[in-house]
Protein backbone atom coordinates (compact mmCIF):
# COMPACT_ATOMS: atom_id res chain seq x y z
CA UNK A 1 0.00 0.00 0.00
CA UNK A 2 1.32 3.45 -0.97
CA UNK A 3 1.52 6.10 1.76
CA UNK A 4 -0.18 9.23 0.40
CA UNK A 5 -0.14 11.30 3.59
CA UNK A 6 2.23 14.28 3.53
CA UNK A 7 5.56 14.06 5.33
CA UNK A 8 5.66 15.69 8.75
CA UNK A 9 8.56 16.15 11.14
CA UNK A 10 9.08 16.06 14.88
CA UNK A 11 10.17 19.42 16.36
CA UNK A 12 13.67 17.99 16.92
CA UNK A 13 14.03 16.73 13.32
CA UNK A 14 12.70 20.05 12.02
CA UNK A 15 15.40 21.99 13.92
CA UNK A 16 18.12 19.82 12.36
CA UNK A 17 16.71 20.47 8.87
CA UNK A 18 16.38 24.21 9.48
CA UNK A 19 20.00 24.41 10.65
CA UNK A 20 21.23 22.67 7.46
CA UNK A 21 19.54 25.29 5.29
CA UNK A 22 21.59 28.06 6.92
CA UNK A 23 24.60 26.59 5.07
CA UNK A 24 23.13 27.34 1.62
CA UNK A 25 24.10 30.45 -0.34
CA UNK A 26 21.63 33.08 -1.47
CA UNK A 27 22.08 31.92 -5.10
CA UNK A 28 21.55 28.25 -4.23
CA UNK A 29 18.27 29.15 -2.53
CA UNK A 30 17.21 31.06 -5.66
CA UNK A 31 17.63 27.87 -7.70
CA UNK A 32 15.70 25.80 -5.11
CA UNK A 33 12.85 28.32 -4.99
CA UNK A 34 12.59 28.35 -8.78
CA UNK A 35 12.26 24.53 -8.85
CA UNK A 36 9.68 24.45 -6.04
CA UNK A 37 5.93 24.06 -6.40
CA UNK A 38 2.97 25.79 -4.75
CA UNK A 39 1.88 23.58 -1.83
CA UNK A 40 -1.65 22.35 -1.23
CA UNK A 41 -3.43 22.96 2.06
CA UNK A 42 -3.39 19.23 2.84
CA UNK A 43 0.41 19.21 2.63
CA UNK A 44 0.90 22.01 5.15
CA UNK A 45 -2.20 22.07 7.37
CA UNK A 46 -1.34 22.71 11.01
CA UNK A 47 1.89 23.98 12.55
CA UNK A 48 5.30 24.49 11.00
CA UNK A 49 8.70 25.19 12.49
CA UNK A 50 10.49 28.02 10.72
CA UNK A 51 13.73 29.94 10.60
CA UNK A 52 15.23 32.80 8.61
CA UNK A 53 18.17 31.26 6.75
CA UNK A 54 19.71 33.93 4.46
CA UNK A 55 19.27 37.69 4.28
CA UNK A 56 19.29 39.47 0.93
CA UNK A 57 22.78 41.00 0.75
CA UNK A 58 21.43 43.80 -1.48
CA UNK A 59 18.74 44.91 0.97
CA UNK A 60 19.62 48.13 2.81
CA UNK A 61 21.16 47.54 6.24
CA UNK A 62 18.56 49.62 8.06
CA UNK A 63 15.76 47.43 6.63
CA UNK A 64 17.55 44.23 7.60
CA UNK A 65 18.07 45.63 11.11
CA UNK A 66 14.38 46.58 11.46
CA UNK A 67 13.19 43.16 10.28
CA UNK A 68 15.68 41.30 12.49
CA UNK A 69 14.45 43.20 15.53
CA UNK A 70 10.81 42.44 14.72
CA UNK A 71 11.48 38.69 14.24
CA UNK A 72 13.88 38.05 17.09
CA UNK A 73 13.93 40.25 20.18
CA UNK A 74 13.75 40.06 23.97
CA UNK A 75 9.97 39.65 23.89
CA UNK A 76 9.54 37.13 21.08
CA UNK A 77 11.23 34.90 18.53
CA UNK A 78 9.48 33.92 15.29
CA UNK A 79 9.12 30.12 15.29
CA UNK A 80 6.88 29.25 12.31
CA UNK A 81 3.31 29.47 11.03
CA UNK A 82 0.00 27.70 11.65
CA UNK A 83 -2.14 27.05 8.54
CA UNK A 84 -5.77 26.85 9.66
CA UNK A 85 -8.05 26.99 6.61
CA UNK A 86 -7.90 25.99 2.96
CA UNK A 87 -6.69 28.37 0.27
CA UNK A 88 -7.40 26.12 -2.70
CA UNK A 89 -9.51 26.94 -5.79
CA UNK A 90 -9.28 30.73 -5.66
CA UNK A 91 -10.24 30.82 -2.00
CA UNK A 92 -8.39 32.78 0.69
CA UNK A 93 -7.33 30.89 3.77
CA UNK A 94 -6.23 32.01 7.24
CA UNK A 95 -3.04 31.34 9.13
CA UNK A 96 -1.15 32.69 12.16
CA UNK A 97 2.43 33.51 13.00
CA UNK A 98 3.90 31.38 15.78
CA UNK A 99 6.27 32.90 18.32
CA UNK A 100 8.29 31.46 21.18
CA UNK A 101 7.48 33.92 23.90
CA UNK A 102 5.92 34.42 27.29
CA UNK A 103 4.50 37.74 26.13
CA UNK A 104 3.22 37.31 22.55
CA UNK A 105 0.77 34.65 21.45
CA UNK A 106 0.26 33.42 17.92
CA UNK A 107 -2.52 35.98 17.51
CA UNK A 108 -1.07 37.68 14.43
CA UNK A 109 -3.24 36.37 11.60
CA UNK A 110 -2.71 36.65 7.88
CA UNK A 111 -4.37 35.62 4.61
CA UNK A 112 -3.14 32.79 2.40
CA UNK A 113 -3.86 32.28 -1.31
CA UNK A 114 -2.24 31.06 -4.51
CA UNK A 115 -0.69 33.75 -6.71
CA UNK A 116 2.22 34.39 -9.07
CA UNK A 117 5.52 34.79 -7.22
CA UNK A 118 7.22 38.19 -7.36
CA UNK A 119 10.50 36.35 -8.13
CA UNK A 120 9.54 34.52 -11.34
CA UNK A 121 5.76 34.80 -11.87
CA UNK A 122 5.26 31.04 -11.33
CA UNK A 123 2.57 29.84 -8.87
CA UNK A 124 3.30 30.04 -5.14
CA UNK A 125 1.45 30.26 -1.85
CA UNK A 126 1.20 33.85 -0.60
CA UNK A 127 1.18 34.76 3.07
CA UNK A 128 -0.29 38.27 2.97
CA UNK A 129 0.01 40.39 6.12
CA UNK A 130 -2.46 43.08 5.00
CA UNK A 131 -4.25 42.83 8.38
CA UNK A 132 -1.00 42.99 10.38
CA UNK A 133 -1.18 45.58 13.20
CA UNK A 134 1.49 47.71 11.53
CA UNK A 135 0.08 47.33 8.02
CA UNK A 136 1.92 50.47 6.97
CA UNK A 137 4.58 47.93 6.01
CA UNK A 138 3.13 45.89 3.15
CA UNK A 139 4.60 42.44 3.85
CA UNK A 140 4.03 39.32 1.82
CA UNK A 141 5.75 35.94 1.81
CA UNK A 142 5.94 33.79 -1.31
CA UNK A 143 6.22 30.09 -0.42
CA UNK A 144 6.99 26.94 -2.40
CA UNK A 145 7.29 23.28 -1.43
CA UNK A 146 10.86 22.24 -2.23
CA UNK A 147 10.65 18.78 -0.69
CA UNK A 148 8.01 16.69 1.02
CA UNK A 149 7.13 18.60 4.21
CA UNK A 150 9.64 21.42 3.55
CA UNK A 151 8.74 24.93 2.36
CA UNK A 152 11.11 27.64 1.16
CA UNK A 153 9.86 31.20 1.47
CA UNK A 154 10.84 34.64 0.26
CA UNK A 155 9.86 37.63 2.41
CA UNK A 156 9.04 40.92 0.71
CA UNK A 157 8.04 44.25 2.19
CA UNK A 158 6.99 47.62 0.84
CA UNK A 159 6.98 50.89 2.72
CA UNK A 160 4.43 53.57 1.76
CA UNK A 161 7.00 55.53 -0.27
CA UNK A 162 8.37 52.45 -2.11
CA UNK A 163 7.32 51.83 -5.71
CA UNK A 164 7.72 48.07 -5.42
CA UNK A 165 8.32 45.33 -2.86
CA UNK A 166 11.87 44.74 -1.58
CA UNK A 167 13.10 41.17 -1.20
CA UNK A 168 14.35 40.88 2.40
CA UNK A 169 15.24 37.25 3.20
CA UNK A 170 14.78 33.54 2.62
CA UNK A 171 13.20 31.37 5.30
CA UNK A 172 12.54 27.64 5.58
CA UNK A 173 9.64 25.88 7.29
CA UNK A 174 9.12 22.21 8.14
CA UNK A 175 5.60 20.86 8.52
CA UNK A 176 5.26 19.42 12.03
CA UNK A 177 3.59 16.20 13.10
CA UNK A 178 0.15 16.81 14.51
CA UNK A 179 -0.12 16.49 18.27
CA UNK A 180 -2.03 13.43 19.38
Amino acid sequence: MVNTSPKRYSPQDAQVILAKFKEYSFDALHAMFKEGKAPTFGEIEGDTAGSVVVWNPKAPRWRRFFLRISLDNLLAHWAGKRFMSTFDQGKRGRAKLLFRSRFISSAISFDTYIKKALFDQAPCLAADYCHFPVSVIGMVDDLRRIDDGILLGQNYHKLPWDKEHTFAFYFVMCVLKKEE
